[in-house]
């Protein structure tokens, strides 16, 4: 893994869910730091891939527990052979980690998880591929598959298992035939509806959203008897974001809050969480209600952005050169594809959206929405404006000519080796000698710290493919 490889960017919005508060921010981070203490102490003997999945959604490096993670696997430690769970969250780990579940450990996890379904589309209690009792296990070996960006086997047929196993109440309980719903196990059949591609408006999602809206209590958290405390909200948390539904939108606030104040009430002030509010730490509550902070604080799911990650793009797979960065990126929130679901590699970049890739990437974009009415082309209509200022504001970034910034041009691959030195704050060595280009002072640094990409030519529009080597090279420098 790369220096700054599973580090997320949590700023960019991509759903229209509500920011989290300065406060829950704050949370986020304390939380985050209690966790990797927790989970990197000698002796610790839990089970890891749950943690290194929340630690990577908050930013946090996680090779050292990865590795031991790995070795636990080798050695048949906190994973069952048997047990598909046991595979399943192996598999979230290790990708969350940037690890191949092809080749962990020994085994090829992928390939066991997919022999595992049973013919009526379920994926099996026990690795071997028997048992159709427990629900939670169908999820997660859907969840595991998706997040890896392996396509769904069978998938209609394990979408029907799923809904022909729904309660009359529109909840899912822990095992087949069961009638007592859980809120749980309902929000995690959200995520896995969402990733076999199912939205808000498919009735089976529709019957469990309003399961969970009947089990909420006045204070935004849920009735004790069917669960209740800084899991449950968590849970419910993370499914609704995986369909892009805000969780502290209207539709789940209730008079006396929503479910963010009701995840926060079960925070201590070390940053760890306990399952009642003034209890004691409890290391299960905690690296859960990180996970749903750090989906929060994206305003996207962990489980999609490792599915974007992975499954790459119609025109852009594994197989490509520019795969690896790309897909580092799209993880990070700094490129994403087109909805006909592809990556237009070869396309030329704007300065507009040059503008943007390298104000997320630095991680430089302001809390305070402030826009910019210096360039007399960008209003502050322009969908670009925030990223222009910011992007102006430190320096990364040149007008062209009398206050106009030319947002539509496209971006040479001088003027974004320009960008790229002045980020990496040594500008003052790039000037140009007598008779040379403004550019090649640039150039002679880009070219020192590998900056520059393949064919590159100063004076050529720069494509989307190219950017995303040089600011992945970037990166790596930091």
């Amino acid at each position: 893994m790369k220096k700054n490889a599973g580090m997320l960017l949590l700023i960019i919005l991509l759903f229209a869910l509500s920011p989290l508060s300065a406060q829950a921010s704050q949370d986020l981070s304390s939380t985050a730091s209690y966790v990797r203490r927790v989970a990197g102490a000698p002796g610790f003997s839990e089970r890891l891939d749950w943690p290194i999945l929340a630690l990577v959604g908050a930013g946090k490096e996680v090779d050292d527990l990865i590795r031991i993670r790995e070795q636990q696997v080798r050695r048949g430690e906190l994973f069952n052979s048997l047990r598909s769970t046991d595979y399943h969250r192996t598999i979230v780990g290790a990708v969350a980690a940037g690890k191949n579940p092809k080749d962990f450990g020994g085994y090829n996890l992928i390939q066991s998880v997919k022999e595992s379904q049973l013919p009526s589309g379920k994926f099996g209690d026990i690795i071997s591929g028997e048992g159709e009792k427990l629900i939670n296990a169908h999820i997660w070996g859907i969840l595991s598959l998706y997040v890896a960006g392996e396509p769904i086997p069978n998938s209609s047929r394990a979408l029907s298992w799923l809904v022909n196993n729904q309660n009359a109440d529109g909840g899912f309980s822990v095992e087949k035939n069961m009638n007592r719903s859980d809120v749980d196990m309902t929000a995690m059949a959200l995520l896995a509806f969402a990733a076999l591609g199912r939205d808000a408006q498919h009735p089976a999602v529709k019957k469990a959203l309003d399961y969970l809206k009947s089990q909420q209590q006045e204070d935004g958290d849920f009735s004790p008897w069917s669960g209740g405390g800084p899991e449950t909200v968590a849970q419910v948390i993370q499914g609704l974001i995986m369909l892009g539904i805000d969780p502290a939108g209207a539709e789940w606030t209730r008079t006396k809050g929503d479910l963010v104040p009701a995840l926060l009430r079960y925070r201590r002030p070390d940053g760890s969480f306990s399952r009642s509010p003034g209890g004691e730490s409890d290391f299960i509550a905690t690296y859960q209600s990180l996970a749903a902070l750090g989906d929060l604080q994206r305003g996207v799911s962990i489980y999609t952005l490792l599915h974007r990650k992975n499954a790459g793009f119609s025109d852009l797979g594994p197989g490509h050169r520019s795969f690896s960065d790309v897909s580092e990126l799209v993880f990070r929130m700094v490129l994403s594809g087109y909805p006909d679901g592809t990556f237009r590699p070869d396309n030329p970049v704007r300065r507009d959206e040059f503008a943007k890739m390298i104000v997320v990437a630095l991680g430089k974009e302001s809390s305070a929405q402030l826009t910019t009415t210096w360039f007399t082309d960008v209003p502050v209509s322009h969908w670009a404006n925030l990223y222009i200022r910011v992007a102006f504001a430190h320096n990364l970034i040149k007008g062209k000519g009398e206050r106009l910034f030319a947002p539509g041009d496209t971006i040479s691959g001088a003027e974004v080796m320009a960008i790229l030195v002045r980020a990496l704050g040594v500008e003052p060595g790039t000037q140009a000698n007598s008779g040379e280009a403004w550019y090649e002072g640039f150039l002679r640094i880009a070219r020192d710290k590998g900056l520059l990409y393949q064919n590159f030519q100063a004076t050529r529009p720069a494509t989307r493919a190219q950017c995303a080597f040089s600011i992945m090279r970037l990166l790596e420098q930091f």
